[in-house]
Parts: structure tokens; C-alpha cells; sequence
């Protein structure tokens, strides 16, 4: 494909979305299991709570028997006994008589409410209601929290801490997840050194390759940095080579159209095929995308504004498609311009913003830079996108940011 014959956004994620993917299973401990993607759906074998217990310290009763009562017309109840957290009832809840028991104890047979202790008076062996309760008031019964057989968690989701509570709880301490997909980074140029050395003069520390590979982990991904790489295709081509057994597979470095270009030629030397070389948007059009032992390869400019804004919209969709996760939903929120924000007309841009809270509203800044720059992330919290067909965006315009994560 010819360069700079530039495809649109949208063609663009649409031939990275094409890209097949089959994520290898493993079983882990769920202590492991954070932010990992399941594998299979999780049933619950059994009822949760197994048995109807008490949501607060009070009284169990038959509501039957307190109907009218209030604070100036109490009604009496025989304490019959106590049931302590952990033990089950010995006996069965008789006609006007009630037992004490704490939160989360087992409800005894005939109980069908739980009055709050707040809501009682002593009175010897006996105690003085003084509120009406409606039956299952203050009781979870068995299997309303989860139900024997319910699919609690979808094959597809990341684990959240919340979730490692719900497989702890019906019973599952190893869970089927996907094996997290390995991708190989690799920088180029002859200018780059290593974030280690001093740079001699003409030649600055390598960004990208640290930029991406904590991108990457940060979404989930085993990272493997196989070095800087010069400016030759044989130079590119031997790098790709160490990389093959990767899932994935990024370069950065020179990707532009002349001297400094071999990601192409080192692609298709090694007999892959580049299925996009330039995408019509703002910063980040020379990318290129293809495939090289069946595996996914990005080309990303060298430029680190560019390198992390490609990184972002275009590659860690696809890590998530290869490490199996599904229904993902991107931080967004809206807010109002509180400048103009110009931009190239027929040219999709992204343009990082600042965030800030006023008097309930966010209001949105730009924060302008070149595609050389990278510190301009620490300041934004976000970026705006701006159509194809759009010349811009006017000051108090209300628009949608799509957050860093």
C-alpha cells in the first residue's frame, strides 16, 4: 500500500479489530487473579447466603405478632433465647415469643421478621416492641444474594477486587483466566541511546520504548524489550527476528516516507505483510500495521506525542481483543471549552486537554504542544477528538474527554 494513501480512523481500527485472536487459558489462585480477563462463565453451585441470616442485632419474631405496635402502644414479647453468630437454631420461633441474635446469625424456623434493638425496651424476661414490621424486613434469605446455578461473573471480564469477593464466596479459589498476551517493544534511530547513558550531542534517551512498555503493562500485557535498533533494515529486520514468538509486536521510531524509513522494508523482508502505512489523523499519521508470523505489528512514529496518542487509540484496543477481554467501556466525561481549540480541516485531530471543577460544572483547557514533546502528558487529563470535517472548536462548546487511565 502506497504511503501517505492514508486510511481513515475508522478503516484503520477496523483492519486492527479483524485481527483474529485465540488467548491460551490458564488457572490461577485467586489472589493472582486481579485485573486478569475469565476465561469461562462462573456459576455458583450453591445458594448465597446458604441460609436466611439477620442484617442487624435485634429480635427475630413473627410479624403477625407486633402488627400495630408503636412507640406509645408497645407490644410484648417472651424472649424464648438467643442464637450467636455461627450456630444454628435449636429450636423453633413459638407464637409471641421472639429470639435475640446478632448480625449475620441463622433465622430460626417461623421467624419472618427482625426488629432492631433500637426499636425495643427490656422488660425483665420479656421485651416491648414499639415499631410495625413488614415480613422479610431486615432478613437476607437464602440464595437472595446469589442463587444456585446463576452465572455470577461473564466469561470476558476483568477481575476486579469486588469480583475476587464474589469468587471467594460461592467457593472458587482457582478461576480460569487467559494467559496474558506477550508483547515485544522495540525502539529505533541512530539518535537514541539508552535511558541509562549520558547522550553525547545529537543524540537524546530513548522515550518510546519505556512509554509503551508501561502502556502496555499497565493494560495487562507481559512485556519483552528487545533494544534500540539503527536505521537500517537489517538492523530493524534482526530485531523483529528476536520478537517472533511475541503476540505482539511494536516498533517506534522513524516511520515517515524517505531515508529514515525501514520499518516497511524490514516487515515485508521477513515476509510480512503491511496492511495499512498512514492514518489520516493529527498527531500520528505515518503508522503502520500489518502482520509477520501471523502475529499483529505496529510501526509507530518517533515522535513521543505521536508515538503515545497512537498507543492509546489504536493499539491497546487490539491488546485487550488478544488477551480476551470483552465489554470494556472507555473513561469519558463531558465538559465546556474554556478556549478555542483550532485545528486542521480533513485531518481527524486528537488534542490533549487539562481538566478542571467550578461551581459544578468541568471546564476544559487545551494544552497545546509538538509531536516531539512528551511532558505535556503530566499536565493533561485527557484529549478531545476532533472530526474529520470539523475546522475546530469554539470557546463554551461542550465536548466529550476521553481520559488517560
Amino acid at each position: 500500500m502506497e504511503f501517505l494513501k492514508a486510511v481513515s480512523s475508522l478503516e484503520a481500527l477496523a483492519m486492527i479489530n479483524s485481527f483474529r485472536a485465540d488467548p491460551a487459558k490458564e488457572t490461577i489462585g485467586i489472589n493472582d487473579a486481579l485485573h486478569r480477563i475469565l476465561a469461562e462463565d462462573i456459576l455458583s453451585v450453591e445458594d448465597i447466603p446458604p441460609f436466611p441470616r439477620s442484617l442487624v442485632d435485634g429480635f427475630a419474631l413473627k410479624v403477625k405478632d407486633i402488627q400495630g405496635a408503636k412507640e406509645t402502644t408497645p407490644l410484648f414479647l417472651y424472649v424464648q433465647g438467643e442464637i450467636r453468630i455461627g450456630e444454628a437454631p435449636r429450636v423453633e420461633l413459638e407464637d409471641g415469643k421472639c429470639v435475640y441474635l446478632a448480625t449475620g446469625a441463622m433465622i430460626p424456623e417461623g421467624a419472618d421478621g427482625v426488629v432492631m434493638q433500637e426499636f425495643v425496651r427490656a422488660a425483665g424476661d420479656a421485651i416491648e416492641v414499639t415499631k410495625t414490621l413488614h415480613r422479610g424486613e431486615n432478613i437476607c434469605f437464602q440464595g437472595e444474594d446469589i442463587a444456585k446455578g446463576a452465572v455470577v461473573l461473564q466469561k470476558g471480564r476483568k477481575l476486579s477486587p469486588f469480583d475476587i469477593g464474589v469468587l471467594s464466596v460461592i467457593g472458587r479459589p482457582i478461576v480460569p483466566v487467559y494467559k496474558l498476551p506477550v508483547a515485544g517493544v522495540i525502539s529505533t534511530g541512530d539518535e537514541i541511546v539508552s535511558a541509562e547513558e549520558t547522550p553525547p550531542l545529537g543524540k537524546i534517551r530513548d522515550i518510546n520504548g519505556h512509554t509503551i512498555t508501561n502502556l502496555l503493562k499497565g493494560n495487562g500485557a507481559d512485556c519483552s524489550f528487545f533494544g534500540i535498533g539503527k536505521d537500517t533494515v537489517d538492523s530493524i529486520a534482526g530485531k523483529l527476528h528476536l520478537a517472533r514468538e511475541c503476540d505482539l509486536i511494536i516498533l517506534s521510531g522513524g516511520s515517515s516516507k524517505g531515508q529514515r524509513d525501514y520499518m516497511a522494508d524490514a516487515i515485508t523482508r521477513l515476509g510480512g505483510e503491511i496492511l495499512f502505512h498512514g492514518i489520516n489523523i493529527k498527531p500520528g499519521k505515518p503508522t503502520i500495521f500489518g502482520k509477520l508470523w501471523g502475529k499483529p505489528v505496529f510501526g509507530l512514529p518517533g515522535h513521543p506525542n505521536s508515538c503515545a496518542m497512537v498507543m492509546m487509540r489504536f493499539v491497546l484496543p487490539l491488546l485487550r481483543k488478544l488477551k480476551g477481554e470483552e465489554g470494556y467501556r472507555e473513561k469519558k466525561m463531558a465538559g465546556i471549552l474554556s478556549t478555542n481549540i483550532p485545528s486542521t480541516s480533513g485531518v481527524e485531530e486528537y488534542v490533549k486537554v487539562a481538566t478542571r471543577e467550578a461551581d459544578g460544572d468541568c471546564y476544559v483547557s487545551p494544552v497545546f504542544s509538538k509531536s516531539s514533546v512528551i511532558s505535556s502528558f503530566v499536565g493533561a487529563s485527557g484529549y478531545v477528538i476532533i472530526p474529520e470535517g470539523k475546522d475546530g472548536c469554539e470557546k463554551d462548546e461542550r465536548v466529550e474527554v476521553h481520559l488517560f487511565e
